[in-house]
């Protein structure tokens, strides 16, 4: 590739995170990715007690308060795979929800969370087209689910690669999370917009034995020309804000050369 420079990535390992107060709908650039508070004040801190640079967000008891990790889009069909990872945590599950994935419509006050699951009714959220995993506490049955959605309404007829419908609530993962314990998931998005999503917590991998790919998504469904933001949404649906932790988030694809 010419001068060398193939390869776009964004990485935060937060090793040098600052305690601050993010004001809600507010946009904050923190080193190579972008912060925003989700409905009121978050306050983000560190962490002195655990290896790796940690850096912490708490709301301040609002109701569905979070924040949202962030970079600029990226395309699959001329960047080739794209691909984003995160590792993360929270203290408590009374109240808890996340989305981490590829979403294309993201605000920069204050992104949406693209799903949401109340009892056994999921809410898709227009986040353009989206593919991801996703938690949330207010569910009947609680599990990490790989969805989709194009437009703010989920794919249901996406199929897996085994042929597998994603239908109304998406694939789940069979795992049941732990407070303070660590959660990992990468997703990729190839240039002809088939998918792929692995993970791993500490009820799937108890021997820290690798992550799983627990959904396939086969070309078709997403649009491989949108421009799709790697995000990572931590939210609380209720007010009784649990401490979510963030080890690392970052993204990586080849770099466009159109001209």
């Amino acid at each position: 590739m010419a001068g060398g420079h193939g390869i776009v990535e964004v990485w935060e390992d937060f090793t040098s995170a600052l305690a601050q107060t993010l004001s809600d709908a507010t946009e904050y650039q923190f080193n190579q990715v972008r912060l925003a508070a989700i409905s009121g004040n978050v306050a983000m801190s560190i962490s002195v007690t655990e290896p790796n640079g940690i850096a912490t967000f708490s709301g301040a008891a609002g109701a569905a308060d979070g924040v949202s990790i962030y970079a600029l889009p990226f395309q699959p069909s001329t960047q080739g795979t794209i691909v984003m990872e995160g590792r993360w945590q929270t203290d408590a599950l009374t109240s808890y929800g996340f989305f981490v994935g590829w979403q294309e419509t993201v605000s920069v006050a204050e992104p949406v969370n693209p799903f949401t699951l109340s009892s056994g009714t999921l809410t898709s959220n227009d986040g353009g087209n989206v593919f991801g995993i996703y938690y949330d506490t207010a569910a009947t049955t609680d599990d990490v689910r790989a969805h989709v959605s194009v437009d703010g309404a989920e794919a249901t007829t996406a199929l897996t690669e085994a042929g597998t419908a994603y239908g109304a609530l998406g694939i789940r993962a069979n795992t049941t999370l732990v407070a303070g314990s660590w959660i990992y998931a990468r997703v990729e998005i190839d240039d002809d917009g088939f998918g792929r999503i692995y993970y791993q917590d500490a009820t799937l991998a108890p021997n820290n034995d690798g992550p799983k790919l627990i959904a396939t998504l086969r070309a078709g469904t997403l649009d491989r020309t949108a421009l799709y933001h790697p995000i990572m949404t931590l939210i609380d649906p209720s007010t009784n804000d649990p401490l979510h932790s963030v080890d690392f988030f970052g993204a990586r694809a080849g770099r466009s050369w159109a001209y």
